[in-house]
This record gives C-alpha cells, sequence and structure tokens, in this order.
C-alpha cells in the first residue's frame, strides 16, 4: 500500500474538483434509486380500475424530470473525475521520463529497454483505469448499493432478509480473489515487459536476421515469450473469469428467492403490484453494485499492481558522491573560459562486471590543448570518456575540473562544459533538422548548414532533397554508418562547446575524410582556446594531439607527445612502424 503516496498528492492537489466530480456522481446514483419508486407508483395507479392517463402524467413529469437531471450530473461527474484520471496519467508519464532522465547509465544498463516502455505504457494505463473507472465503480456499488438497500427496507424488511443472505458470500469470495488478481496482475505486466523487449530486439536487429537467415529462430523466440505471456493471461482470466459469474450466481440466486417470496406475498396482498416491482427493480440494480464490486476489485488490484512496479523505478535511489543539493539542476553559473582536467587515481568498475574497467588513472589536459586517447579494444577508452559528463560516476578517485571536484558541480554545470559526440552516433526519427538543433534547440537554418559543414556533412540536395526538413527515417536508416557519425560530430559542435569529447566518431569515415575534418576542426578549437579529447585508433589522428595517452587493460601505461611516444617502446611505437610496413599515408 506503501505505493499509493505516488498518487495521494495528485488526489490533495485536485481535491476540489474531485469533490464536486463525487458528490455529481453520489446524486446522479441517488436520483436514478428515485426512478422505480416513481415506477411502482405509476403501477399501482394503472391497478386501480378508475384510473386515467391524468393520474399518471404527473408521475411521467418526475421521471422526465429525473433523467434530465441525471444526463446533467452524468456529464459533470465524467468530466471532473475521468479528467482527474487523464490528468494523472500525463503527469506520472512525465515524472517516468524525468527519472529516466535523471538516472545513471548503470540502471539502463541493468533494465530492459522492453520492461521501461511497458511502464510508460500498460503500467500507466492501468493506473488510469484504476483511479478512473475503478473509483467510480466503487462509489457506484457504494452509494447505489446503499440506496438500493434502504429502498428494499422500507418496502419491505423481511423480504429483503432474503435477497441479502448471498452478500456474506459476496464479501468473501472479493477478499479471496482480490489477492489472486494482484499477483496474477503482477506477473502479466513483467512478462508483458519482456515480450516488448523481445520484439523490439528482434525488429532493430532485422537486418542481421535476414541477412543471416535467421527468420526460423527469431519467430521461435518471439513465438515463445508470446506464448508465455498468452499463458499468464490466460489464467488471469480464468480466475477473473470464475470470479464474475459466481458473483452473477449470487445475485441471480437473491433474485430467485425475492421471486419466490415476494409473488406469494403480492397474491396474499401483504404488497402492492407496485411496490413488488419497485423492489425486483431495486435488486436488479443492487446486483450492479454487486458487479460493480468485482469489476472494480479487479481494477484497482491491477492499478496496485502498477503502481508497485512504478515505485520501483520512481523510489530509485542511486549512491553518488555528489551532495544532493548538488545534484539538482539549478541554473548554472557562467562557464570559464576554459577547461583544465585532471583525473587522480581514478577507477571505475560496472555494477555489472567484477572487475574494474579502470584503474587507478592518473592523467592532465591542460586547459586549451587537444589530447588524444588510444589503445586496443576494451581496453576502457569509452569508459573514461563517459566519466566527463558524469554519465557514470568513478568508482574511486576523483576528477577535476578547473582545481574544482567535480562533485562540487552540479550535472547540468558539468555536462554544459562538453559537447560529446560518440561512436555509435544515435539518429532520433524526425528531419534532419530536428537531429541537429539538439545541440542547440535555438540555433538558425544557417547555423544548422555551418555545423553539417564543419563535420563533413554539408545539406547538399543529392543526400538530403528537402534541405534540412528531410526525414532521415527511424534510427536514421536513410544514412550510412559514416554519415550518422558525422551528424552526431555536427550536434556536438553547434553546442560550441569548451571540451569536445570525440569518442572514436569518425572510425566509420574513411581516413581522407576524417584528415580533412580534423585539419579544420582542430585549428579552430585551438584558435578559440578550446580542448578536446579525441579517441582514435589512427596514427595519422594521434599525430594531430597535442598529448597522447595509452590506455591498455584499463591502465594508463604511456602519456606524452606524439614524438615522444613514438621515439620508445610501446603501444605507440607498434602501430607507427605497422602504418610504415603497410605504407599507408593516411592510417
Amino acid at each position: 500500500m506503501k505505493s499509493l503516496s505516488l498518487i495521494g498528492p495528485y488526489f490533495r492537489i485536485k481535491k476540489v474538483s474531485l469533490i464536486w466530480g463525487f458528490l455529481a456522481l453520489a446524486a446522479c446514483d441517488l436520483l436514478l434509486m428515485i426512478i422505480p419508486r416513481l415506477t411502482g407508483l405509476a403501477i399501482d395507479v394503472l391497478s386501480e380500475a378508475k384510473s386515467t392517463m391524468a393520474d399518471l402524467l404527473p408521475i411521467l413529469g418526475y421521471i422526465m424530470g429525473l433523467a434530465v437531471s441525471v444526463a446533467i450530473l452524468r456529464f459533470s461527474w465524467r468530466h471532473l473525475v475521468y479528467g482527474f484520471a487523464r490528468y494523472l496519467e500525463k503527469d506520472l508519464r512525465r515524472r517516468l521520463h524525468d527519472k529516466f532522465l535523471s538516472l545513471s547509465l548503470n540502471f539502463r544498463e541493468n533494465n530492459s529497454s522492453g520492461d521501461l516502455m511497458a511502464l510508460a505504457t500498460n503500467d500507466i494505463d492501468s493506473v488510469r483505469m484504476a483511479v478512473g473507472f475503478g473509483l467510480v465503480g466503487l462509489m457506484d456499488a457504494v452509494v447505489m448499493g446503499l440506496a438500493a438497500i434502504g429502498f428494499m427496507l422500507a418496502i419491505n424488511p423481511s423480504l429483503s432478509f432474503y435477497a441479502f443472505l448471498p452478500m456474506p458470500l459476496i464479501t468473501i469470495l472479493t477478499k479471496y480473489f482480490g489477492r489472486a488478481i494482484y499477483l496474477k496482475v503482477l506477473a502479466t505486466h513483467d512478462i508483458f515487459g519482456k515480450m516488448t523487449e523481445t520484439v523490439r530486439e528482434q525488429l532493430s536487429g532485422i537486418k542481421v536476421i535476414r541477412a543471416m537467415g535467421l527468420e526460423n529462430l527469431s519467430q521461435e523466440e518471439v513465438a515463445k515469450v508470446s506464448q508465455l505471456h498468452a499463458q499468464i493471461n490466460t489464467r488471469l482470466s480464468l480466475t477473473m473469469g470464475l470470479f464474475f459469474p459466481l458473483m452473477t450466481l449470487l445475485t441471480n440466486l437473491a433474485l430467485a428467492l425475492t421471486l419466490r417470496l415476494g409473488g406469494e406475498a403480492t397474491l396474499a396482498a401483504q404488497i402492492t403490484p407496485g411496490d413488488f416491482v419497485a423492489f425486483i427493480t431495486y435488486l436488479a440494480l443492487l446486483s450492479w453494485p454487486m458487479m460493480a464490486l468485482g469489476f472494480t476489485t479487479g481494477l484497482l488490484q491491477q492499478g496496485l499492481a502498477a503502481l508497485d512496479r512504478l515505485g520501483r523505478v520512481l523510489w530509485f535511489h542511486e549512491d553518488s558522491p555528489r551532495p544532493p543539493a548538488k545534484t539538482m539542476t539549478s541554473p548554472s553559473a557562467s562557464l570559464p573560459a576554459s577547461v583544465a582536467i585532471v583525473f587522480d587515481s581514478v577507477s571505475f568498475a560496472y555494477p555489472s562486471r567484477p572487475l574494474p574497467v579502470l584503474s587507478e588513472i592518473s592523467l592532465t589536459c591542460p586547459p586549451g590543448s587537444i589530447c588524444a586517447l588510444t589503445g586496443p579494444t576494451g581496453s576502457g577508452k569509452s569508459s573514461l570518456a563517459a566519466l566527463l559528463p558524469a554519465l557514470h560516476e568513478p568508482t574511486s578517485g576523483q576528477i577535476f575540473l578547473n582545481n574544482r571536484p567535480t562533485e562540487e558541480w552540479t550535472l547540468k554545470e558539468q555536462r554544459a562544459l562538453f559537447g560529446y559526440a560518440p561512436q555509435d552516433g544515435y539518429v532520433f526519427t524526425g528531419t534532419l533538422a530536428q537531429n541537429l538543433s539538439l545541440g542547440d534547440p535555438l540555433a538558425t537554418d544557417e547555423e544548422l548548414r555551418k555545423a553539417a559543414e564543419m563535420a563533413s556533412l554539408p545539406v547538399d540536395p543529392r543526400i538530403f532533397p528537402e534541405g534540412l526538413e528531410t526525414l532521415i527515417g527511424e534510427r536514421g536508416l536513410s544514412l550510412s554508418g559514416g554519415q550518422r557519425q558525422r551528424l552526431a560530430l555536427a550536434r556536438a559542435l553547434l553546442r560550441d562547446p569548451l571540451f569536445l569529447i570525440l569518442d572514436d566518431t569518425l572510425s566509420a569515415v574513411d581516413a581522407a575524410v576524417e584528415e580533412e575534418i580534423l585539419s579544420t576542426l582542430i585549428p579552430n578549437l585551438k584558435k578559440r582556446g578550446r580542448g578536446a579529447l579525441i579517441i582514435s585508433h589512427r596514427l595519422t589522428t594521434l599525430k594531430n594531439a597535442d598529448l597522447v595517452f595509452i590506455l591498455e587493460n584499463g591502465r594508463l601505461t604511456a602519456s606524452g607527445t606524439p614524438a615522444e611516444l613514438a621515439a620508445g617502446p610501446g603501444y605507440f611505437q607498434r602501430i607507427s612502424q605497422l602504418a610504415s610496413l603497410w605504407g599507408s599515408p593516411r592510417d
């Protein structure tokens, strides 16, 4: 029940409109309960030999007035109560999205995309249904149930006793089935996340699947998780399918008893025909609250299960070396003119891996310098680069930016210093302009074109027929790997960062194009006092750096100028010799 605190504040914020909404719902239900009584009176009037149509007109007028009032009240409560449920759904989705953005990559790596997508869709929908339809059903069950019982007792208390006999059984069934439904709903939401992730993976890897002829294997994977999803949902359906018929059976037993005993009472003139019809109508109306109770139980249990899953993320707390006050996105202080970076015995390990990726790294990038980072594949280069914009936090040691440890910087301040262009060059669905402007949402078209040209990705009509408004497809499928990387570089350049991080950004670009880009980019950065960290395996790129750092097996094994490293033994000399052996003038 702790999960209810996730939505408690929303009820406090909207308490006035909710009170009016539920009052309108209660009034609507009560007015509906008057109509059977008026119908009974009309039947009693008709049963009199001397009755005329004029005798019925007042009753018909009352019924019409009640019908109009019910329509107005129903519109009011639907707008207020269901509108609140939609407001809750929208804000929960916003909070979940904000939480995703605030969590480190460690959290993302430990939770599948499918499960996170299920939270943002299936689970939040379940909460909306519970708050909207669930609470309305509960209100109906209480108000209409009590009103029907009251009218039935007023008509004939002894007959009401027999009609109410099944009610204790209904209470027992609701308690038993409620817990069973909750556990099964939780299982269905979990398997829905797994199924979503499986389908997402198959769609993302469809090129590989087709190229390698793995269609049958892909179908088997989807079929397996779909079958499990169907089995778990079938068990839930069987539980709910047993619950609702049992509720209907009990209400119909009450109706059968009433017809038997009430018919005798009517024939014996103990109650009038009108009262008997009204009593039967109230019993029928009472069956809806009974059914609503079962319906509401299912919805509320689904909502509670969904809130529990949402709470695992919204309440998730990561240990961080930063003080709580510093992790808030408060307005950044004015940026410095340049950035000096110092790693002081920094180590880093992923939570899912037992061994550290980086061990005791100590290095310095002077302000305005162009530094390069190289080493064998898997030596920890990308992990080191990800520590600078705080995508990960060091396991031990400290990083200093302009002589201030990163713990003293807010995340917003720290990230404002850097422009980060990763190797994968992720492209979002949309136009070229929308992807470029992520670097600066206020950039003009001319600034977008300039950044693209600096990254050697000119807005050429042969490549982008609609110019900046050209749709580039889901995840940039219409672009080559090199074009995606250059787009990511242009996006980073558009930020005009004080320190540029190129994590093997141009690996999919041929050496000549890379050299052309860097021959323009590096002088431009130095001229304005900007720094950079360039991760690369290409010798021509490394030779353009002021300092080169060599990482091997997560440790810094050498550092110095390109000339110093080439003169001494080690990794840099080996790749220099290999380049000479192959006789490549560029790589």
